[in-house]
């Protein structure tokens, strides 16, 4: 997938070698990778096992690599706000449905508080798009 305006993401670091990875977890586009259930896969290019941030980790031992699964990955752009300026990353299946569900937790929670009152005195007005987002940092902080 081509983003017409590559100035809007300055991850594209490989694109033109067709060399695209996750910007989160570093897998690579287009290729099988062998995961374990925790998280852990295997890089093929560099021959070692990687977490879900994807850093080097040591090698599963036998009985977990027993429970491994291959996954085909697809790493697309993803627009993360909806401002003026629209930032755009790239990320796999897998870091997308986690991106998304910081997203729907952060909208329901928006959604619970706009019942009880229209804002707040540290956030300010719920129906603010700015809200959203530092909602959305909250939750990733918190893990």
């Amino acid at each position: 997938m081509q983003i017409r305006a590559p100035y809007l993401d300055p991850v594209r670091v490989g694109e033109a070698s067709g060399n695209l990875r996750c910007r989160c977890c570093g897998r690579p586009d287009g290729v099988v990778v062998r995961c374990l259930p925790d998280g852990r896969w295997y890089d093929g290019a560099d021959e070692t096992w990687r977490d879900g941030r994807g850093r080097r980790v040591p090698w599963p031992e036998a009985t977990e690599y027993a429970a491994t699964t291959d996954i085909l990955v697809s790493v697309e752009a993803l627009r993360i706000t909806r401002s003026a300026v629209e930032r755009v990353r790239l990320l796999c299946n897998r870091c997308r449905r986690l991106e998304g569900a910081v997203h729907g937790r952060a909208r329901a929670r928006i959604s619970i508080l706009l019942r009880r009152a229209i804002g707040d005195l540290f956030l300010g007005r719920y129906d603010d798009p700015a809200v959203l987002t530092a909602l959305v940092d909250l939750y990733r902080k918190d893990g």
